[in-house]
């Protein structure tokens, strides 16, 4: 369960953010001529509009931030495991299916006939402060 803060500093920070972000995209627009400079405007007014109504009265966007850290809480998830399946498929895979084509034992797991054990060594290290 997502668990957010209950704190009304939380909310108006979110309502800058949110604000910001918003603004930052209208901008984008504007600059690629694809928005009218009046809704620019307008936009930038809206979001001061609503960062001065959270300082004066943030309990009332607290749904908004509830909300809105709900939604993002879920499309983080879904990016996240999204990127984690990319990363092995494309990456880890292919590196695994080569090394194994090449013959390589990374992790020394095949057992060498010549060996009468299997056992290792320590190292003696006296240098308890650099371990590694």
């Amino acid at each position: 369960m997502l668990r957010l803060k209950e704190n009304p500093v939380e909310w108006i920070k979110f309502t800058g953010v949110m604000g910001l972000s918003a603004n930052l995209i209208l901008w984008m627009l504007w600059w690629n001529a694809i928005l009218p400079s009046m809704l620019l405007l307008a936009g930038i007014g809206l979001a001061l509009l609503a960062l001065g109504a959270s300082f004066v009265r943030p309990r009332w966007f607290r749904g908004f931030y509830r909300g809105g850290m709900t939604v993002s809480f879920h499309i983080g998830q879904t990016f996240g495991k999204l990127l984690l399946v990319l990363f092995f498929f494309l990456l880890v895979m292919p590196m695994g299916l080569l090394l194994r084509l090449l013959g390589k034992d990374l992790l020394k797991i095949k057992i060498n006939p010549e060996d009468a054990t299997h056992w290792h060594p320590a190292k003696n290290n006296r240098e308890f402060d650099r371990m590694f």
